[in-house]
């Protein structure tokens, strides 16, 4: 029995022995399933996390695409800037995958949205042991960018030929719709319009006019003469170094030189027009003196606007250059400070939004337009010379009237007697000599007078000579920028195409409306535009029109949001 026992016990050891081997077997095979099973889900996080930081980079890469073919400052074909930034990275799309919406006119985009789809796939490296050979995905991306803002100047004609029939009525109304046209929808205060009628000149009102340095100034008007360097700059009022009396610039303590604005010459009050025989009074001044002929700067009111507008009557001569320098002026940013010392005054009403224009050139949300309209072609602007204007002049005004001094004898112009202390002459007699104090100046003198009255009652019927009545008609009076047959030649053309160039230079687009005008002066004005396009030729109640689709086409470059 004991031996039997010992045979058990044998027995079950190596039964047991065996048992354990075979159960340490077992554990190896579930540990490498667990092992691959391990392995696989690794590379599957990996081809995962792989996959994900593909889709980022491309996402990002899609993201910057759409952003720079959207910028209006580009000139390239929006869906080639996307392409060349996917390529980049590897990523090939064609044209159908990428969508451009585009707002503008003749190459002129103030809107643009740009997106891009994308559908790729990327390569698995371990899941592809399971049958996964690659992993797709989709990004997608847009991008936009428009103009907010936009800044007019409406340039409209009242010259003396815009009397004639219907034509002032029919500019009038179609000048009205297109205030109305523009100002409609215009949300946030994002359009502003000013105004500018001319003639013979600007005037841009005691406000606008007391913000600049100018030089002969007087209150009886409000209009600037030019000169050539002015109109080949979009500001109104240059600036230079201060140099002393030997012409030596003066600097600041810094050793930097001294900047100081070019003072601007202020346009006399006179008229040379008018005859001396329907009285002294003007009637046909260079500078108008209207209230509805002075600039209204920066307006979103379209009822105070169009009440200007309706208010117009046609007078004077064309001066075309000295409008289209005005309204270029009025779009640039050096007035931005004008602007802000305007919004002060209590006789100008500018809405407070438009304190930050006109904008910068550079500013990417801001587009700036010229409406330049006229019924002829530049002409005949007289100027009086720079003595003509300063100091006191040889007329008093006593009793009522205009006395002339000749030695120490007196010419009553409007009764033409003299006043003498030996002899009595007419009416003259009994009146005492005009005082010092009665003198008046140059300026206040052509003022109160016509050239030609002055010429004829303080000359020729004081001498007789008709050699001195003419001669007074040409010295010291005024000079003349005459109109020349050949616009190619003519001053005030030239100064009209460089005004114009500066404008666009600074990306002003220029519309022109040429109302009922010469093949000439259609020449002239086509040339001035943005592009030949942008100039409307027009007659009678077509002239609305031109406003019309003038104001379609910025309607379309602008985006009302």
């Amino acid at each position: 029995m004991k031996g039997m026992s010992m045979f058990r016990n044998g027995f079950t050891q190596r039964a047991l022995a065996r048992f354990k081997k075979e159960e340490e077997g077992s554990l190896v095979v579930f540990s490498l399933f667990i092992f691959l099973t391990m392995l696989v889900f690794s590379g599957v996080a990996i081809d995962l996390m792989l996959h994900e930081n593909r889709r980022t980079h491309v996402q990002n890469s899609t993201d910057r695409a759409v952003l720079a073919a959207a910028n209006l400052d580009q000139t390239v074909n929006p869906r080639t800037v996307v392409k060349d930034y996917l390529a980049k990275v590897g990523i090939i799309v064609t044209d159908e995958d990428i969508d451009v919406q585009e707002i503008g006119a003749q190459g002129i985009v103030t809107g643009r949205q740009v997106s891009v789809n994308v559908e790729a796939t990327a390569p698995t490296a371990f899941m592809r042991l399971v049958g996964v050979n690659s992993l797709g995905y989709g990004t997608q991306a847009a991008a936009r960018e428009s103009v907010n803002d936009v800044e007019i100047s409406l340039v409209l004609d009242v010259s003396g030929s815009m009397g004639w029939g219907t034509k002032l009525a029919d500019m009038q109304s179609a000048a009205n719709n297109f205030v109305d046209g523009v100002l409609d929808g215009a949300e946030d205060n994002r359009v502003s319009i000013s105004l500018i009628p001319y003639s013979t000149q600007v005037s841009a009102g005691p406000e606008l006019l007391s913000r600049l340095v100018v030089e002969h100034q007087h209150n009886f008007s409000h209009c600037l003469n030019f000169e050539p360097e002015d109109f080949e700059t979009s500001v109104v009022q240059r600036v230079a170094p201060r140099t002393d009396d030997d012409g030596v610039i003066v600097t600041d303590g810094d050793g930097n030189p001294i900047i100081e604005p070019i003072p601007l010459s202020q346009t006399a009050s006179f008229d040379p027009f008018r005859h001396f025989s329907y009285g002294r009074s003007h009637r046909y001044s260079i500078c108008r003196d209207e209230e509805f002929m002075e600039i209204t700067p920066w307006s979103n009111n379209a009822q105070a606007l169009k009440d200007q507008i309706n208010d117009f009557t046609a007078n004077g001569n064309t001066s075309i250059d000295v409008a289209m320098k005005w309204a270029t002026s009025l779009l640039d940013p050096s007035m931005n400070g004008i602007m802000g010392q305007l919004q002060d005054d209590d006789d100008v009403v500018i809405d407070p939004a438009f304190s930050v224009r006109p904008h910068q050139y550079t500013y990417p949300d801001v587009l700036k337009f010229v409406v330049l309209m006229t019924d002829g072609i530049n002409t005949e602007q007289f100027m009086l010379e720079e003595e003509a204007k300063e100091g006191m002049s040889d007329i008093y005004w006593a009793f009522n009237d205009h006395w002339i001094r000749v030695g120490e004898r007196y010419w009553n112009m409007d009764r033409r007697c003299w006043h003498d202390t030996y002899r009595s002459y007419n009416s003259c007699n009994g009146h005492r000599r005009p005082d010092e104090d009665d003198r008046l100046t140059k300026l206040e003198m052509w003022n109160s007078m016509t050239m030609r009255w002055r010429a004829y009652n303080g000359f020729y019927r004081r001498t007789w000579q008709a050699s001195d009545y003419y001669n007074e008609l040409d010295e010291p009076s005024a000079s003349v920028i005459a109109r020349d047959v050949n616009p190619n030649v003519d001053t005030k053309d030239k100064r009209l195409m460089a005004i114009c160039e500066a404008a666009k230079a600074q990306r002003i687009v220029v519309f022109t409306i040429g109302f009922e005008v010469t093949d000439e002066s259609a020449e002239v004005m086509r040339e001035c535009a943005w592009e030949p396009q942008y100039f409307y030729r027009v007659n009678g109640e077509d002239i609305s029109y031109a406003f019309d689709s003038i104001r379609n086409e910025i309607n379309q470059l602008k985006l009302t949001q």
